[in-house]
């Protein structure tokens, strides 16, 4: 069994190409910064624009020092 490398990005006027990233753990387009099922991620990307780290952080999440 093959797993796929790139996959289309999900983001609709997007044509770029998602590839699997091992730190945020998701698919992520490097064209639009999309990361596929998610709002926010530990990397600092967020859906809403803002610091997706923070975001987590206030919401009561632990991040381990060493991410």
């Amino acid at each position: 069994m093959t797993i796929a490398s790139e996959i289309s990005c999900t983001r609709n006027g997007c044509a770029g190409k998602m590839e699997f990233s091992r730190g945020c753990g998701a698919w992520v387009c490097y064209e639009c910064d999309e990361h596929k099922g998610l709002c926010r991620c530990y990397c600092g990307w967020s859906v809403s624009g803002g610091n997706g780290y923070e975001e987590l952080e206030e919401m009561g999440e632990y991040i381990e020092e060493d991410y």
